[in-house]
């Protein structure tokens, strides 16, 4: 099953929710359910966890997941986890920092070829 990950940037500013289970911040995403296209879920997704829009801009490909780099939308539901948008990576992450430290990386050097 795959998993996508969505990263949305505003202003050199990159959004990430707070998960509590994980005890720390990361991308929103998940899993993509049979019935669904990488994108959609990547979408779905967001309005799950964030409560707004996502409008994918750019996708990169990894070894674990689909990374859809993209703008924030409108409001249409009310958000399962906080979030916030950032500069910098927060001490608090769900996952290794490494691993996000290379997502972002690769967002930055596309963010510009992708009509942000």
């Amino acid at each position: 099953m795959s998993v996508v990950v969505a990263v949305a940037v505003e202003n050199s500013k990159f959004l990430m929710v707070y998960n509590p289970k994980r005890k720390g911040w990361e991308f929103p995403g998940g899993r993509v359910e049979e019935d669904e296209e990488e994108e959609e879920a990547c979408v779905r997704e967001f309005v799950e966890e964030v409560g707004f829009e996502f409008i994918p801009r750019c996708k990169i490909r990894t070894e674990l997941y689909s990374i859809f780099v993209g703008k924030i939308g409108k409001r249409v539901a009310d958000a399962e986890m906080s979030w916030r948008f950032f500069d910098s990576l927060p001490d608090e992450l769900s996952f290794p920092a490494e691993e996000y430290a290379e997502v972002l990386k690769k967002v930055r050097s596309l963010s510009e070829s992708c009509s942000m």
